[in-house]
């Protein structure tokens, strides 16, 4: 596989996708890596896998190699060819090769007779998944806030008491960036900004602690006091702080995802049940993988078959 092709999200959801399949239908215990590095054991140098299967049978490691092809055209025997060279210079027990477009007769015959065992996998509709599988929708729950209010007490003594919040000489404009690093320590020269004060406040507790799903915002209020060496860069110049109360609106709002928008696959075999699958994905997320995933046997009847799973943000995030 070239690298642009490496580097396209595309290719990569593909191979990651194939990987969880796998990682789902397994015994407890497996590890699947996605993507994998292994040292070739001809040349010693690490090559790359789409994704790599390990586990223990007994007193033996195991290890089954993944490569994906996301493409329009049927594989022919070329690519077996290659892959068959590839799993005995790393080593791999078995290879499976998954495309979206199946196997022509002479790579399914070369397959077989090289440990490799051939997957396709493809979209569905609604209408073509198993029953136990149609679940109507999923709820993502979202903690957002706002900063609605920051306001500044210059430094006075070192003798400090807790004031009032609205107790303040000022308040910072609306429209203040919170990435800017507006904060400046004299002394050692470090900047900040209030989205920093923001994630300081986060360390130290849960602000979100008792707020209420899909609830009004509720509003808190909280004061970073300063001994006289923080300054702020403000419209009217450099100020000396004593003291930044900052008030947040806080709440947790529902994203719902039906089962018309989940990612629905099939994941085909000549030597096993097919495998059905449908993905739950937040679209809210777009730096992390936020989904929620149901897998069950093509034509299983009972639900002990049905695998659960997915990835979310866990409490230090």
């Amino acid at each position: 596989m070239t690298n642009w092709r490496r580097q396209d999200p595309e290719w990569r959801e593909f191979e990651r996708l194939v990987a969880r399949i796998e990682a789902d239908a397994g015994p407890r215990g497996i590890v699947v890596t996605s993507p994998d590095r292994i040292r070739c054991k001809i040349t010693g140098r690490l090559r790359e896998v789409d994704a790599s299967i390990r586990s223990r049978i007994g007193t033996a490691e195991m290890l089954v190699t993944i490569e994906c092809r996301r493409r329009r055209n049927i594989q022919d025997i070329t690519w077996i060819e290659q892959l068959t060279s590839k799993k005995k210079s790393i080593g791999a027990d078995r290879t499976i090769a998954v495309c979206t477009a199946g196997f022509t007769e002479a790579a399914e015959t070369v397959a077989a007779q090289n440990g490799i065992s051939l997957r396709k996998l493809s979209d569905i509709t609604t209408d073509d998944i198993n029953s136990l599988l149609r679940l109507d929708f999923v709820l993502f729950w979202h903690k957002a806030c706002a900063i609605t209010r920051v306001g500044i007490r210059k430094f006075r003594s070192l003798d400090w008491k807790m004031s009032a919040p609205e107790d303040v000489d000022f308040v910072l404009p609306e429209n203040t960036d919170p990435f800017a690093p507006i904060f400046r320590n004299d002394e050692t020269g470090k900047t900040w900004s209030l989205n920093d004060l923001w994630h300081q406040l986060q360390e130290a507790t849960d602000p979100f602690e008792g707020v209420e799903k899909a609830q009004p915002p509720t509003f808190r209020t909280t004061c970073f006091p300063y001994p006289g060496t923080v300054t702020l860069a403000s419209a009217d110049g450099p100020c000396l702080l004593g003291d930044v109360i900052v008030t947040v609106a806080l709440w947790i709002e529902a994203e719902q995802v039906l089962l018309d928008a989940a990612r629905k696959v099939e994941y085909a075999s000549d030597e096993t049940s097919a495998i059905q699958r449908v993905e739950f994905a937040s679209r809210r997320s777009k730096q992390k993988d936020w989904r929620i995933s149901l897998q069950i046997p093509k034509h299983a009847e009972d639900i002990s078959y049905l695998r659960t799973g997915g990835s979310w943000p866990v409490a230090t995030e």
